[in-house]
């Protein structure tokens, strides 16, 4: 008997390892008849609820609110159980730390085994033993394996809106770079003019791309505040928005421009250029938005630099005018191509 319930305990402890990271479907009250297994999320017993059978809670907290109840045995894996209320079964807690109010009661054993620390005020009633260690016997686990039928699901937005948001990124990217394709045949010079700042003036870039942000989009608030001045405000908006997608542009034709130049490819349009590398720059771009996540502690880093380009862009839209005159620091883009 021991053995086996040793095997359970351990199955189920594996079982939680090994499953993703997910939030379980929420609830609107408490369960009736089977009991219920909740997977990744906290749940609470609320003053007046009763919970008929065994709760089991993985990957989360547990909180018996005082005057709520569970009539079954309580088991919590890699969590914490607070208790202010009634367990009338045993109440077993691994990988997390029990906290008995002073109006808990619990009618059968109190475990607390693997990392875990019992707190239990002078009125929090204990009917049956106290076991605490890493190592308790475990024919004390009162753990069976959950019915399928009770644990919870993760709702269908947790799935497709990471997938949503990757197309609509996608997308978006190949906008980006048919306007990039656009602008680069409407105004030639002034596109490649800003490119070059950038590139040789980097640092001047980023300062006045920094300065425009920050005074600009101070401006656009203060304006929007009043209700007067708010459509000049949503004028100044757009004004922004579309410096800044110009000078993210210009900075993917010259990406597209020297990606084309390490291939040695020859006499490339500078449209297609301006297309491929502003495709490639806004692909990467949502890549990293959709797997933000997953970069863990890079995420500040890399999207430090994302905005740090994003000005240098805008930098150099307005040290350049719009394209329609030369940095002091830069030549003209003619020269630049025959150099």
């Amino acid at each position: 008997m021991a053995k086996r319930r040793l095997m359970r305990i351990t199955a189920l402890l594996a079982l939680a390892l090994l499953l993703p990271v997910t939030p379980a479907l929420a609830d609107d009250g408490p369960p009736d008849g089977d009991g219920i297994t909740i997977w990744n999320e906290d749940y609470t017993v609320e003053a007046g609820d009763t919970v008929e059978d065994d709760l089991t809670v993985f990957n989360g907290d547990l909180t018996v609110e005082a005057g709520g109840t569970v009539e079954g045995a309580v088991v919590v894996l890699n969590g914490n159980a607070t208790i202010e209320g009634d367990v009338e079964g045993d109440l077993t807690v691994v990988g997390g730390d029990i906290y008995l109010g002073e109006n808990a009661w619990v009618e059968g054993d109190v475990v607390c085994s693997w990392n875990c620390d019992l707190d239990q005020e002078a009125g929090a009633k204990v009917e049956g033993s106290i076991i605490e260690g890493a190592f308790p016997e475990w024919q004390r686990f009162p753990v069976s394996p959950p019915h399928p039928m009770n644990i919870r699901f993760p709702e269908a937005d947790a799935v497709f809106d990471p997938l949503m948001t990757f197309v609509r990124n996608v997308l978006s990217a190949f906008v980006v770079a048919a306007i990039a394709v656009l602008l680069t045949l409407l105004l030639p010079p002034q596109t490649a003019r800003v490119g070059q700042t950038m590139v040789k003036a980097i640092w001047p870039s980023l300062g006045y791309g920094v300065l425009t942000a920050f005074a600009a989009g101070t401006t656009i608030v203060l304006l929007a505040l009043t209700i007067c001045f708010a459509p000049i405000a949503i004028v100044a908006g757009i004004v922004l928005l579309a410096a800044g997608l110009y000078g993210w542009i210009c900075f993917g034709a010259v990406v597209g421009q020297r990606l084309l130049k390490a291939f040695k490819a020859q006499d490339v349009p500078p449209v297609l250029a301006a297309g491929l590398g502003t495709l490639i720059t806004s692909l990467v771009v949502a890549l990293i938005d959709t797997g933000a996540n997953l970069v863990c502690c890079l995420a500040p880093l890399v999207w430090t630099t994302v905005f740090a380009l994003g000005c240098a862009s805008l930098g150099a839209v307005v040290l350049t005018r719009f394209g329609t005159q030369s940095y002091p620091s830069t030549s003209a883009p003619d020269e630049t191509e025959d150099n």
